[in-house]
């Protein structure tokens, strides 16, 4: 109840900002960005006055609702989800996904090709902080690191990182640095899950660090390695830490979930979501024998240059204009 409270007055206020700002300034493209999916309904007015309505969503509402509440696919709420997602994508004049795996469960769902683009969130991976600096500022120990960034909380599975880390043998000498924000409660239980697996000495949690400062420290890692939960969200996700770990041109060792999978393949190494022992594989094997992760590690990034930022500017901009000239040709 808390999410419909929060979304319909977040709603409301856009519907009544938007209609402020187009009675001023006459907005000929509005891009409305979910979640919720239904917030493209906030600009019925300019659509009433032949305005493009552009419908970019960052995740596919049904498989999050699933995901997030651990529901089965015919659930009422689900079910609702995927009819709000269909009245809403068929309002907007054009959808964009933040993925190919979540365009290709639209168009299953009836969007057609045409009208939803793919538009990557790119992962710069540029750093512009010194990675030694950033070390001593942490208090790093000297040696090898292997590195996660992002969230701290269960969907990341980060329990299985840590149960993997340990069971590596002593000979790797490496320290786990997990950055990023989490509940204290989940971060408190990862910390006596170490201190269980007797390696809280080399585990370190570094709280939040600005994109830089992580950029940074993900490429002291000696690994690209990315954990996620599987789930039906997961199965659709292109977390971007893939590509700044591929730019970095780190091995990476990634879940085997659906879209990763099919998007990577030879690109990396994989293991069963929440298989501690196959995770350990992956990671030694990559720590022993980096040379051997060359042609994948090529292969990487080759993958992940499709999605370089110049390219997605440049698509963004073709949809843009593809949606202005409609109106404009619409007017004639």
């Amino acid at each position: 109840m808390c999410y419909l409270y929060q979304y319909a007055t977040f709603f409301l206020l856009t519907f009544v900002l938007l209609l402020h700002l187009h009675l001023r300034l006459r907005f000929s493209l509005v891009h409305v960005h979910s979640l919720p999916d239904f917030q493209v309904f906030a600009a019925l007015p300019l659509r009433l006055s032949h305005a493009a309505i552009l419908l970019d969503l960052h995740e596919a509402m049904p498989e999050i609702l699933a995901a997030r509440f651990a529901l089965p696919p015919r659930n009422l709420w689900v079910l609702l989800a995927t009819l709000s997602e269909a009245v809403s994508w068929r309002f907007a004049d054009h959808v964009i996904a933040a993925n190919e795996g979540i365009r290709s469960a639209l168009i299953r769902r009836g969007v057609p090709q045409s009208r939803i683009t793919a538009v990557y969130n790119p992962g710069d991976a540029s750093i512009s902080a010194d990675p030694q600096t950033v070390r001593a500022e942490l208090d790093l120990p000297p040696g090898r690191l292997i590195v996660h960034a992002g969230g701290i909380n269960s969907e990341r599975d980060i329990e299985t990182l840590i149960r993997a880390f340990a069971s590596l043998p002593d000979s790797v000498d490496a320290h786990l640095v997990l950055a990023g924000d989490g509940e204290s409660a989940y971060i408190s239980e990862l910390t006596e899950l170490a201190q269980r697996l007797g390696v809280a000495k080399r585990v370190r949690f570094t709280g939040k660090l600005s994109r830089e400062r992580a950029l940074a420290l993900m490429s002291l890692s000696s690994v690209g390695v990315v954990t996620l939960e599987a789930n039906p969200l997961t199965e659709l996700a292109w977390p971007t830490r893939i590509a700044e770990f591929a730019h970095m041109r780190k091995p990476l060792i990634l879940p085997k979930l659906r879209f990763v999978w099919e998007t990577l393949r030879d690109g990396a190494q994989f293991y069963h979501p929440g298989d501690p022992d196959g995770l350990a594989a992956e990671l030694l094997s990559a720590i022993e024998a980096p040379a051997r992760f060359e042609a994948a590690i090529d292969r990487a990034e080759t993958i992940c240059n499709r999605f370089e930022s110049s390219r997605m500017r440049a698509l963004l901009r073709a949809v843009y204009n593809g949606l202005e000239g409609s109106i404009v040709a619409e007017a004639r």
